[in-house]
């Protein structure tokens, strides 16, 4: 029987097209693991090459190339990006500033907290939401489903079908491969999200796990009838894959963060440049000539390489799409959060990720995976792409940011009279006269945020 109608529960619900997959994974990607991402592409696809191969490549054979992949490669690629106005130069920058490019940072996010963000975007309506925080909520350390999926339907009152639909959209969330519930489902949900689960490489993890980590590669070679050559690539570019995908969340730890965007000031206002150091730049190799002239090329050896061409082809377009699509994200976010980037936290605008969509005339989901995990570095600070978003409370005067109520908060308790604390209700009253009319309860609520104590707690600190 065909592996690829033998997969784990909800898995082949995933397989969207390839294409489709690999450009949703490659554009959630940060820059770090995207340079991760293309080394094991070009080590494992002889097509891809690093630097710009010296080609005698015709146009009969660009020709030729283009009839090949006809059908199967949409080369369609939105190529708006911003770039500086006529006269404007990007301002020189010292050794000691460009230190921004590795900045350390203490990382904390919880995985709960970080799927559980993706899934109040993502999630189609609330039954989705009671379910998939269920199933975020059993997960463990390493990104695990610990739950059996037959046991739910029972528990939550929800249709095995929902919760399995459920379950295949958190298999789509940052970081690759979590939610599986073993080892060998979170490798295949990694390979599917980067459009290789219809790949040799899809079938020796599926059929043939256990005689790989054995080193068993003529058994595998014969099974699936390739060369030895290629079980032993397929290794390598599995050990790129990444056992226990939840481990890096959770703990505090200093951590290396390399922005995939810069943002420089001139002339008073902001260029946008997305960052690439380091970042393989990746070009087709000529070699797919020789095979297209060469008529004694076998079919199969034919086909074998039409492939591996149409796959070098997505991973070049996927990665012009990531930077456009960046680059548009972000130029909308400096745009409309001028005031956040010149004057502080307490002038960011409330922002929801649909608004961005409706400006960008992108889904959600997009905004969301051009956002996730990745940093912008300003002149003088780094900023969490996610720091743009911010909720915001209707008051009689607009929309007023969360984060502006909380830095009012705190302003109020930093200059309080320290024998006499203010109580939460007493805040409310300030905040009113401010026109900002919230609850005490939510005063109690943001203050708890900010790791401010109560009144009565205060006091006694004072006395004591």
């Amino acid at each position: 029987m065909n592996p690829m109608d033998m997969r784990p529960d909800g898995i082949q619900k995933m397989m969207l097209t390839a294409k489709m997959l690999l450009n949703m994974h490659v554009l959630q990607l940060n820059i770090m693991d995207l340079r991760t991402f293309l080394q094991a592409e070009l080590e494992e696809n002889s097509l891809l090459e690093e630097e710009n191969p010296v080609s005698e490549a015709t146009d009969e054979d660009e020709r030729r190339l283009d009839e090949e992949i006809s059908g199967l490669v949409d080369d369609r690629v939105d190529n708006e990006e911003l770039v500086l106005g006529e006269g404007d130069e990007r301002p020189s920058i010292s050794e000691e500033k460009k230190s921004y490019f590795e900045s350390l940072i203490t990382e904390k996010e919880s995985l709960y907290d970080h799927l559980h963000w993706q899934l109040e975007v993502l999630a189609k309506d609330e039954e989705q939401k009671r379910i998939g925080e269920f199933l975020i909520g059993n997960l463990d350390d390493d990104g695990y489903l610990k739950v059996d999926l037959k046991e739910i339907p029972g528990i939550l009152n929800a249709p095995i079908e929902k919760v399995r639909n459920t379950l295949n959209l958190i298999r789509t969330f940052d970081p690759a491969g979590v939610a599986g519930r073993n080892l060998k489902e979170s490798l295949l949900i990694q390979l599917i999200s980067s459009g290789k689960g219809d790949t040799h490489l899809y079938k020796i993890v599926y059929w043939h796990l256990e005689d790989l980590e054995k080193g068993n590669f003529e058994r595998i070679a014969q099974a699936l009838a390739i060369p030895i050559k290629e079980v032993e690539s397929a290794k390598k570019r599995i050990a790129y894959l990444n056992p226990r995908p939840g481990a890096n969340f959770g703990k505090e730890v200093a951590v290396r963060i390399v922005p995939d965007v810069i943002i420089y000031k001139n002339n008073g206002s902001y260029g946008v440049e997305i960052n690439e150091r380091d970042l393989p730049r990746l070009y087709l190799s000529s070699a797919y000539n020789i095979a297209l002239k060469d008529k004694k090329v076998a079919p199969a050896t034919r086909e074998y390489i039409r492939k591996k061409l149409f796959h070098a082809r997505w991973v070049i377009d996927a990665v012009r799409q990531r930077k456009n699509t960046i680059n548009r994200v972000c130029g909308y976010l400096v745009d409309i959060q001028k005031d956040f980037l010149n004057e502080g936290d307490s002038t960011a605008k409330p922002l929801t990720l649909k608004e961005a969509a409706d400006a960008l005339s992108v889904s959600e989901a997009t905004v969301s995976r051009a956002i996730s995990n990745k940093y912008l570095q300003a002149p003088e600070r780094l900023f969490s792409l996610k720091s743009f978003f911010v909720k915001g409370i209707k008051q009689d005067s607009g929309m007023v940011s969360t984060m502006s109520i909380k830095l009012k908060i705190k302003e109020l308790v930093e200059s309080e009279d320290k024998a006499r604390p203010l109580k939460d209700l007493e805040i409310q009253s300030v905040l009113k006269d401010q026109g900002i009319s919230i609850s005490r309860r939510t005063v109690a609520k943001y203050r708890d945020s900010l790791k401010l104590l109560p009144s009565n707690i205060r006091e006694h600190k004072t006395d004591n």
